[in-house]
């Protein structure tokens, strides 16, 4: 095997599931590799879970560099998805974009409304990008038939629990529906007097809104549609009084921050937590307890909505760097660099030939946990696709916060929230129509 040039250890590669390095495979791209002068790109990134995923990206950037001649990309990690998109969108304000960057799927609409992307649809259709990636993951980048992404990070929130919590209350097995759920909560949670020792259940803050998107499916609604959000139906507003409903009843927790009920379920301090998939290894190696992985419980059915995002190439930039910046998300989504990167995090790998590999087999038996996940995303579909998905994100977030703090009805909040996020949509697609 030969040695890993990303900056991270061979140690904590292993320890993060990764023991292959990441290759170059790229049939059927033309690569500027003896080019008279370097293509430089700007590849502007998040960091949306848990664990050390800065490292690992850098690491693959470093790999790239040094086996691509005539193609050099800077890293730049712009933070959260949320300020990914702030920064891309100013730099596009000033016509200067960098070459390729990673945002959450939902934010599709907004840079097509922006005109910002380049169509990749006929270079994909020329590779095997069609017959390889997973139609459900490669479907968040695309918008009337054309292809403006190569996803990258595809993952769901899945329920991991403390195997060892759940063992001392008798309890074998992980809930399969809400009000199994709200048992289990109400069993594990912990409390000395009225000192809370141990919540049963924490959402991680910060996604209430991907979270709850799900539980409505779960419900029998996706609630939304192209023009507009539909979080006043019956449906939505059920799916938040049973989260209401588990918060008065003291066995979830009405507030978190992301990282912060992360590190509460390392510490054993809750004994359930819904977080992202890609957060799978830094939980499963970190925390002092086995972890256990589960479907989201259901009501009707199960559900859940796909987070993370592609790789998108910027429209304004010259032809040399839009071959080379297809070139590298090309590499970056490659068959072995997939296994080897949904193994060092916890995301689902998005080509179906990295899921066959037998590096990715052995890693499935080893870590069974990672299959729920990919099990689970044939019931999953894209998070909240809509004009304005940025504001409408900020208001359900504060519909949902203020209800579990009992300062808003769940009705009253959810009804307001729907009449403000639809009034915005209807502005915006009434500007993109004029422009």
């Amino acid at each position: 095997m030969k040695a890993t040039k990303f900056n991270i250890s061979r140690r904590g590669l292993l320890a993060g599931g990764l023991a292959t390095p990441f290759v170059s495979m790229m049939p059927h791209v033309l690569m500027p590799a003896h080019a008279a002068e370097t293509v430089k790109l700007q590849f502007m990134y998040p960091v949306g879970v848990s664990g050390d995923i800065n490292t690992i990206i850098s690491g693959m950037i470093d790999e790239f560099n040094a086996t691509h001649d005539g193609i050099v990309v800077e890293a730049i990690y712009a933070g959260s998805y949320d300020n990914t998109e702030q920064k891309v969108i100013t730099s596009l304000g000033v016509g200067e974009p960098p070459s390729l960057w990673l945002p959450i799927n939902s934010s599709l609409q907004t840079f097509l409304g922006l005109d910002a992307l380049e169509d990749i649809t006929e270079q994909a259709k020329s590779d095997d990008i069609y017959d390889d990636f997973i139609g459900g993951f490669l479907g968040t980048a695309i918008s009337d038939d054309r292809l403006y992404g190569l996803s990258f990070q595809p993952s769901t929130p899945v329920l991991y629990y403390n195997k060892d919590a759940f063992a001392e209350v008798g309890i074998p097995e992980a809930p399969q529906t809400w009000d199994q759920l709200f048992e289990t909560a109400k069993a594990l949670t912990v409390r000395d007097g009225d000192e809370l020792k141990r919540w049963g259940l924490i959402i991680g803050g910060g996604w209430h809104d991907w979270m709850f998107e799900g539980y409505c499916r779960q419900n029998g609604l996706v609630p939304w549609e192209q023009d507009k959000v539909l979080w006043d139906r019956p449906e939505s507003v059920e799916a938040l009084a049973f989260w209401k409903t588990m918060v008065d009843a003291g066995c979830m927790a009405p507030a978190s921050t992301w990282q912060g009920s992360a590190n509460d379920f390392m510490a054993g301090s809750t004994a359930m937590l819904y977080h992202s998939t890609g957060s799978l290894t830094n939980l499963r190696t970190s925390s002092p307890f086995e972890v256990g992985v589960a479907f989201m419980p259901k009501r009707k059915t199960w559900g859940a909505s796909q987070g993370g995002g592609p790789i998108m190439i910027a429209k304004n930039q010259s032809d040399a760097q839009k071959e080379a910046a297809y070139t590298f998300a090309r590499w970056m989504t490659n068959t072995e660099n997939q296994a080897a990167w949904s193994r060092a995090t916890g995301y689902l790998a998005v080509r179906k030939s990295s899921w066959e590999m037998p590096e990715m087999q052995e890693y499935l038996v080893e870590v069974p946990q990672a299959k729920v996940a990919m099990e689970q995303s044939a019931y999953s579909g894209a998070f909240l696709q809509v004009p304005a998905y940025s504001k409408a994100r900020e208001v359900l977030k504060s519909a949902i916060d203020r209800t579990l703090a009992g300062e808003v009805e769940v009705e009253a909040a959810l009804a307001s929230a729907t009449d403000e996020v639809n009034r915005e949509i209807a502005r915006v697609m009434r500007r993109q129509q004029r422009g």
